[in-house]
C-alpha cells in the first residue's frame, strides 16, 4: 500500500457504526416528532415538551438500533436508544432515555 493511502476501516457486522451528525430522516424520527417525544416525556415525567437530535450511531442486526444524542428545549441532554424493525414489522420503539451531560462529540 502506498504510502498517502489510508486503510480502509474494518467493518464489524452487528456492531455499532462509528458517531454520524443526524440528517433527515433520523431527524424526523425524533425532532419534533408527537409520539417521540410524548415517550421520553413519560419516562422523563413529562419535562420534555421538543428534543434536538444531535448525532447518533447505528447497529445492523435484524432492523437498525440507534442511539441518538439529543437535547430538550432546556438543555437537557439526553441518550436516546431507538429500535426500528425490519419493513413492515412495526413502527420504531423507544428502548430506552438516559439523561447526561453534555457530551463532546468527534466532530
Amino acid at each position: 500500500m502506498a504510502k498517502h493511502q489510508k486503510a480502509k476501516p474494518q467493518i464489524l457486522h452487528g456492531g455499532w457504526g462509528p458517531e454520524q451528525q443526524c440528517g433527515g430522516e433520523l431527524q424526523a424520527l425524533v425532532d419534533n416528532n408527537p409520539k417521540m417525544t410524548a415517550l421520553v416525556r413519560t419516562s422523563m415525567n413529562d419535562q420534555v415538551l421538543q428534543i434536538t437530535s444531535l448525532t447518533y450511531r447505528s447497529q445492523v442486526v435484524g432492523g437498525t438500533n440507534y442511539v441518538i444524542k439529543g437535547r430538550t428545549q432546556d438543555n437537557v441532554y439526553l441518550l436516546l436508544r431507538i429500535s426500528e424493525p425490519l419493513p413492515g414489522q412495526g413502527p420504531p420503539e423507544l428502548v430506552r432515555v438516559m439523561v447526561t451531560q453534555p457530551i463532546e462529540t468527534e466532530f
